[in-house]
């Protein structure tokens, strides 16, 4: 049994039909045009990457390089330090990874050096380490003091590090 009346409530509203309210409207594009949009931008992304990836393998040979440079063993004398003789063969090997062999085979001396400067702006073999690095090549005993020897290992890794490839 019902306790108020079958007249409670506003009289006016008894007839009233209850809306539903409007669909959630979706936020997925509702145009082609704007659903190619992601698409483009995840196409550019996968590209960028590949592009990315590509650039860091081409390059394992300068990582290679400059690992191989920072783990020399500290310079006092290069009697005692025969690895150090290496460096003109890590450079020589370097440069034969980037560029082609008929161009690098045939230099030598000051050549070798004016051909290492044109490659990167930043080393100056020619006017830095003029002869520093064919001493250690050839000399039975070259007598390069510490100083010199740092010079040419700071000239080598700026060569090593931003020399311009020949597909660049």
């Amino acid at each position: 049994m019902s306790i108020f009346q079958e007249t409670w409530g506003n009289y006016l509203l008894k007839e009233f039909i209850e809306t539903s309210g409007p669909p959630l409207i979706s936020w997925w594009p509702q145009t082609l045009g704007w659903k190619l949009v992601p698409v483009f931008f995840l196409f550019f992304a996968l590209k960028k990457a590949y592009l990315l990836w590509q650039e860091y393998k081409r390059n394992a040979y300068r990582r290679e390089a400059l690992t191989w440079l920072n783990d020399l063993p500290s310079f006092h004398n290069l009697e005692q330090q025969a690895v150090y003789r290496q460096l003109p063969a890590l450079l020589r090997k370097t440069a034969l990874t980037a560029f082609k062999r008929s161009q690098i085979c045939h230099l030598q001396g000051s050549d070798w050096d004016a051909w290492l400067d044109k490659q990167c702006e930043k080393t100056a073999f020619t006017t830095r380490c003029a002869k520093q690095l064919h001493r250690l090549s050839f000399s039975p005993s070259p007598q390069l003091s510490p100083e010199q020897m740092h010079a040419l290992i700071n000239e080598i890794s700026l060569w090593i590090k931003f020399h311009r490839r020949l597909d660049d």
